[in-house]
């Protein structure tokens, strides 16, 4: 009843709580921006400081006085101008001049005439001479008066040589005065620090850590630009700090804000929510234990009910006088009845799934652990050709063989010991009838709630049409490679024969070209007889045709003979060469040309011979050529090498004849396979 009486008010409280800490760190981002801008403010006010220093020192430093080395007349100038600077409090500044040995010979620190010593800044004043650039040097204490002091140096340029340094002293105090300038709050800490990261000065007890180091969570965090942190400052308190860094000098303000500042109002929020909660907790805890006594009879009651529905008798409702604990009753007795009916329905569902597994297309097995069969469907008596009595508690490998046995056992194996939830397997099996089929099997494991195996649902599908069907997928594949690689090797060779001769460019293209034609045009014909072979008078004709020659200007002669397909494509690109030379310099080039083209086929063991004589008559007188032309070699690597016939080019001075012997079948089908090994 307590955690009742709380539970309302907790929401409320949590909310509180959110919106103090959302508060909290509104304030904390506040207070950061507010760091950094006094940061920004403190360090830009530091800068023109510097910045009027360093003009002034540069006007100082081009006086013509001091270029001519009137040093009186500097030194009362100087005066007049440190006066400039701050009327009322110009001792806060002093200029030196030191020449290039480092011997003072202006200091507004002393009267005129008094003896001046050595400067103790030759480093600083050397890196000034050979860069000729003014420096802001960190904080620095005197030989002379034995105080912090900063130091602003310009070079002094007579003839564009160096020839004296300029030096302008700053009192620490002054930087404390642009502090307090700012009116930060008082519980704030605000310095400016130096590049060495000691304290130039410092808002509050400026006096005590002016010259001393920076804390070492400054030196630390401090390395940027810009930043925040959280540290603790020289007295030790803790605080979030914000530091920004000048372009000009290099030097850092910090500023830090004590956490105690910034907790202060969460802590206040913190003490009045507690404060609230717990009265309001209070309160709900009386009105709980009032509300409780009225409720927990009638409860009582419900817990009753709630019993007899787990027995599985039906409950009858009762009047509590609470309306809430009487609509529970009510509804505990609407779902006793809905549960009977449910038992009903689960036990019809039960005998339509066993109904829907008898009948399933697919085998279903339950396997122990053991891998022996407690139940199997009429399906999966089916693919083995078993029947159920004989399946019953064989092993599920009894019908196979081959290397899948093994990893099918393996895979179940680690199913049992739990390494594996599901596993496919396709796998060779053994009909009782002595058939061979593969079958598919998903395992699937049932496990109880402490995930011990139970056992092994498997189904079964039958996949032999499918293999076999990816078998014949494969022989096609196969042969279209074969094929594929039969054509690109022929048109790598029509390539290399005609660009290697060194022809022109557009030469050599218009001969590859109709090479490729003439290729294309053997593989139309082959498309025909669905790559079996081509009619080789269908070959002569369309390699002719396209010549533009009329059917009297040549004869063909002989029996029908079909050709396979590497046979084919050689033959018609030996004729696109045989006609090629007869338009360009043979028979068909002139009006009277003739070309008759005779072959015959004989019988032997091992394939055919085939005989095809070309005889070019009618067309200017031959002679026997210098040198073996381009269109000869062709034809000497068609039909020697790739088609392992013979040639014989006899050059009459009536015309060309051509003889080609070559050989058709089962020969020079192995020829074919070695010629592509070759490839």
């Amino acid at each position: 009843m307590l955690a009742f009486g709380i539970a309302p008010i907790l929401p409320v409280l949590v909310f509180g709580l959110v919106l103090v800490w959302w508060f909290a760190d509104a304030e904390s981002g506040r207070y950061e921006r507010d760091a950094r801008d006094a940061a920004q403010r403190i360090i830009s006010a530091a800068d023109r400081e510097l910045t009027g220093v360093l003009a002034t020192a540069r006007a100082l430093a081009a006086s013509e006085s001091l270029v001519d080395g009137n040093y009186e007349a500097f030194y009362r100038r100087a005066l007049v101008t440190l006066r400039s600077l701050s009327p009322e409090r110009f001792d806060v500044y002093a200029i030196v001049v030191r020449d290039r040995t480092g011997q003072q010979v202006v200091n507004t620190r002393f009267p005129w005439g008094t003896p001046l010593p050595e400067g103790a800044n030759l480093q600083i004043d050397e890196e000034v001479i050979q860069t000729r650039r003014p420096f802001i040097q960190d904080l620095f204490v005197g030989p002379v008066s034995d105080e912090t002091v900063v130091y602003v140096h310009v070079p002094v340029l007579k003839d564009d040589q160096v020839t004296h340094v300029l030096s302008v002293a700053l009192e620490p105090k002054r930087f404390a005065e642009l502090l307090q300038a700012q009116s930060l709050p008082a519980d704030w800490t605000a310095a400016i620090i130096d590049r060495a990261d000691r304290i130039i000065a410092r808002a509050r007890l400026h006096e005590t850590f002016v010259g001393k180091l920076a804390t070492e969570d400054l030196r630390r965090n401090a390395v940027a630009d810009e930043g925040v942190w959280e540290g603790v400052t020289q007295e030790g308190f803790p605080v979030l700090a914000a530091y920004a860094r000048s372009k000009l000098s290099g030097w850092k303000a910090a500023v830090g804000v004590q956490k105690e500042t910034i907790q202060r109002p969460l802590k206040r929020s913190l003490w009045t929510i507690a404060t609230l909660g717990l009265a309001l907790i209070g309160l709900s805890c009386l009105l709980a234990l009032w509300l409780g006594r009225r409720i927990i009879n009638p409860v009582q009651a419900l817990a009753d009910q709630a019993r007899v529905l787990g027995t599985g008798a039906p409950v009858v409702p009762l009047e509590t006088g609470l309306r809430e604990i009487d609509d529970v009753d009510r509804a505990l007795s609407t779902a006793s009845s809905e549960l009977r009916q449910r038992e009903a329905s689960l036990r019809a569902s039960e005998g339509r799934l066993r109904a829907t597994q008898e009948n399933a297309a697919v085998g279903i097995a339950e396997v122990d652990q053991e891998g022996c069969f407690v139940y199997v469907n009429e399906a999966r008596c089916q693919l083995t050709g078993h029947a159920r009595e004989e399946l019953l508690g064989l092993h599920f490998t009894h019908a196979n063989d081959g290397i899948e046995l093994t990893t099918d056992c393996e895979l179940f194996q680690r199913q049992v010991a739990g390494e594996l939830d599901v596993y496919t397997i396709e796998k060779r099996h053994t009909r009782k009838d002595g058939a061979k089929g593969w079958t598919r099997v998903f395992s699937s494991a049932v496990r109880d709630d402490l995930g011990r195996f139970l056992y092994a649902v498997r189904i079964v599908e039958d996949v032999t049409e499918r293999k076999r069907a990816e078998e014949r997928q494969k022989l096609l594949i196969d042969e279209l490679n074969h094929r594929v690689k039969n054509t690109l090797a022929t048109v790598q060779s029509l390539a290399w024969q005609s660009l290697r001769q060194g022809l022109p460019p557009e030469v050599a293209r218009e001969r590859f070209e109709a090479r490729l034609l003439a290729l294309s045009r053997a593989h139309n014909l082959l498309n025909e007889s669905g790559w079996e072979a081509a009619s080789l008078r269908k070959i002569l004709k369309v390699e002719l045709e396209p010549y533009g020659t009329e059917l009297q200007r040549y004869v063909l002669e002989g029996p029908d003979v079909d050709l396979p397909p590497r046979v084919a494509v050689a033959l018609g690109m030996a004729v696109h060469e045989l006609a090629t030379n007869a338009i360009k310099h043979g028979a068909l080039s002139v009006p009277d040309g003739r070309v008759l083209v005779e072959w015959s086929a004989e019988a032997q063991d091992g394939g055919t011979a085939l005989g095809i004589t070309w005889r070019e008559s009618g067309g200017p007188r031959v002679e026997l050529p210098a040198s073996t032309g381009f269109g000869t070699r062709m034809l000497k690597q068609i039909i020697q090498r790739e088609l392992m016939g013979g040639l014989d080019m006899q050059y009459r001075a009536e015309g060309l004849i051509y003889q080609i012997s070559i050989l058709v079948g089962e020969a020079a089908g192995a020829e074919d396979k070695a010629m592509e090994h070759r490839r």
